[in-house]
């Protein structure tokens, strides 16, 4: 199990308006993947997880895909 933070650059208050819509997508991007999101939570500046995966996988590899996949999904949703 492993208890990762993301925080926004600089601290920057940037999560409130698309907190519920990024849980949503990471939650799909667990679902997807071979790791499940046990918690999760967000602030106006950073995220909490707790995250239950095979010892196999990376811990690097997690982070990469929720960071990529979800910017890549929020950045499509917020264009329109």
């Amino acid at each position: 199990m492993y208890h990762i933070i993301f925080v926004c650059k600089y601290r920057k208050v940037a999560l409130e308006p698309i907190s519920e819509e990024l849980k949503q997508i990471r939650y799909e991007l667990s679902k997807e993947s071979n790791f499940e999101i046990l918690e999760m939570e967000t602030d106006k500046d950073h995220i909490h997880f707790l995250i239950k995966s095979e010892p196999k996988v990376s811990v690097l590899s997690i982070v990469r895909k929720l960071k990529q996949e979800s910017t890549n999904r929020i950045w499509k949703t917020q264009k329109e």
